[in-house]
């Protein structure tokens, strides 16, 4: 029965074996010829010294120093190494693997003391940090400082440690040398002493000492006491080999290199406080009280860790002052968005019976604007009916004007023997039907000017000549009223391009109302310039002059103004409109300058003719 339970483990074994090839390990001289090669690095987690992160790469400070340890062959060598990662079952698993291989090419890390015994059975390489040992508490138990006081104390606690590590074997030669009956419990060695400990009472063990101020380096708070008795100083941590291996020389020439000196603090910087590994290494080297350095140090650590403390209670303090006044301001602004919120509300509610009463009004203003459309339809039908009225009025009167006119003139051309009366008579019939004649043309002139049927024939006129004449034309009217006529007219040609026809009714109706509203014996002055390309034309007269509220309504038709004619002439109120009408029509300007009592001058200003000039 034996044998066959010892054949199928073994056949379970050849199995296993044969599904995971053990990684490639070659000769350091099959290497140094060949210029390339593969090591194969036993492994066990040992944090920060060696250990897999999240994404599983290998992390840690015995990593680095292979991963130099292959740069530096790369350099000095030209060899191109391979190094292969397998990781064992336990600490204890990787020393027995590379203690029972036979193969050059192989090597162990995880954190190994050099020891003696160690010594009889693998080979190490240089060590490359300091190996101290010290002995922790959990914090319930209290600090002792002599072997008795050990005694008394820790006769009856239970010692933390793993199996087939120097803690293991210092806590056994305690216990043996002590005559003490203290227990042992073992964890695994993926788990940290210190941890363990931290996490108990009544409990203790050793610990190295990097990775005790490492970890109160982080945390100077940690549950943990170190004790005053028993530190143990050995040569150092460093990498295991077979004793049969070719591997010592390469290997000692890098740690003992310049190179690896220069690399070994900023890798172990990554991962131990700089300033930890260099205290570490000048304790090793220190002949005197390393107690008294060791308190030192922690004193500092946790000066330091309490200066960090109270930074971090400064800029919590900050922070909860902060997040007060951000309470404060945010209560406030929404104190401020209600207020808001309610005058928008109210606001809103405003807006709608606002909106109610617009749209009332504004179907209100629909009702009455359809009404004023009607209304105004009906008046512009009126004033139709009313302008048909006027023209057939207007040519209606026309013939029998003439007749009268017509019969005057021949009763003055008969033979006849006439009386002054008789002929004063006739004199004032033919000057009234001259101006109902007049009158008729200027209202027949306002409806064609409206109802655009005035076509204007542009052409050169000398204006310069034509107001000459035309002013001449006035002279009798007049001197009838003593009114000196006076013009100052260049005998330049002042040519503009416009209606003759139209331009001779603008003249006529300024100068006959300029003589029609000035006083017997004034003066009216016509006067004509060209500046800039255009010709003015100013007809002044020493008149009454015109108010503010007359010189708005000048140019408007059927207007009656404060001034009246000074001689009882009859005014239709639509000369000036007609000015103002045709002035437009002929792209001009016309304007009126005057203060009562003090005259008028009229202004009418045309663009010369270019090509002429």
């Amino acid at each position: 029965m034996k044998s066959r339970l010892i054949f199928v483990v073994l056949t379970l074994l050849a199995r296993v074996s044969h599904a995971q090839p053990t990684p490639r390990a070659d000769a350091w001289d099959d290497v140094y010829h060949s210029g390339r090669g593969e090591i194969t690095i036993y492994w066990y987690t040992s944090r920060p010294f060696i250990y897999q992160d999240r994404d599983g790469d290998m992390r840690g400070i015995e990593v680095e120093i292979m991963e130099s340890f292959k740069a530096y062959l790369q350099k000095a060598y030209k060899i191109d190494l391979t190094i292969h990662w397998v990781k064992a079952q336990s600490f204890v698993d990787t020393y027995r693997t590379v203690r029972d291989q036979a193969r050059n090419g192989t090597f162990g890390a995880s954190v190994f003391s050099i020891t003696p015994e160690r010594q009889r059975e693998v080979a190490f390489t240089p060590p490359y940090m300091s190996d101290i040992s010290v002995l922790i508490s959990s914090y319930d138990v209290p600090i002792v400082r002599t072997a008795p006081e050990f005694d008394a104390a820790f006769g009856n606690l239970k010692a933390i440690t793993i199996e087939g590590t120097t803690y293991e074997r210092d806590l056994h030669l305690i216990r043996d040398q002590r005559k003490l009956d203290f227990q042992i419990e073992y964890i695994p060695s993926s788990e940290n002493i210190l941890r363990a400990i931290e996490k108990q009472t009544g409990a203790f063990g050793f610990i190295d000492l990097p990775i005790y101020l490492a970890e109160f380096s982080r945390n100077a708070s940690v549950r943990v006491k170190r004790q005053n008795v028993f530190p143990i100083k050995r040569e150092g941590y460093s990498f295991i080999y077979p004793k049969n291996s070719d591997w010592q020389s390469p290997t000692e020439e890098y740690f003992l290199s310049s190179a690896f000196k220069a690399d070994i603090e900023g890798i172990t910087g990554r991962y131990i406080d700089t300033d930890v590994y260099r205290f570490l290494e000048n304790l090793y080297m220190h002949s005197g009280n390393r107690e008294v350095l060791l308190l030192t140090k922690e004193k500092e650590i946790q000066n330091r860790d309490l200066l960090g403390k109270s930074e971090v209670i400064r800029r919590e303090t900050s922070v909860r002052n902060f997040l007060i006044v951000a309470i404060v301001i945010f209560l406030i602004f929404l104190v401020v968005i209600y207020q808001m919120y309610r005058i928008r509300t109210k606001t809103a509610m405003i807006l709608v019976e606002q909106k109610r009463q617009i749209e009332s009004q504004r179907l209100d203003i629909e009702s009455r604007k359809t009404e004023l459309e009607k209304r105004n339809q009906k008046l512009m039908d009126l004033n139709e009916e009313k302008n048909h009225l006027i023209k057939v009025l207007a040519h209606d009167l026309r013939t029998p004007i003439g007749h009268i006119d017509g019969l005057a003139h021949l009763i003055q051309m008969e033979d006849r023997n006439l009386t002054p009366t008789q002929i004063d008579l006739l004199d004032k019939i033919k000057d009234a039907a001259s101006r109902l004649n007049q009158m008729i043309s200027k209202i027949l002139d306002i409806d064609a000017i409206e109802s655009s049927r005035v076509n204007l024939k542009a052409e050169p006129v000398d204006m310069a000549d034509q107001v000459k004449q035309i002013v001449t034309g006035f002279e009798k009217e007049a001197a009838k009223k003593s009114i000196s006529l006076t013009y100052g007219i260049s005998d330049e040609p002042l040519v503009v391009r416009t209606d003759a026809l139209y331009l001779t009714q603008i003249v006529e109706n300024l100068v006959s109302n300029a003589i029609k509203f000035s006083p017997a014996g004034k003066t009216v002055n016509v006067s004509l310039s060209s500046d800039n390309g255009h010709v003015q034309l100013c007809v002044r007269d020493q008149g009454p002059g015109f108010t503010e509220s007359d010189k708005k309504k000048l140019f408007r038709k059927f207007q009656r103004l404060s001034a009246q004619p000074t001689g009882n002439e009859h005014s239709t109120g639509l000369g000036l409109s007609i000015v103002k009408r045709y002035t437009d029509l002929m792209k001009g300007e016309v304007w009126c300058e005057s203060e009562p009592g003090k005259g008028a001058a009229f202004y009418v200003r045309l663009k010369r003719d270019p090509v002429t000039d």
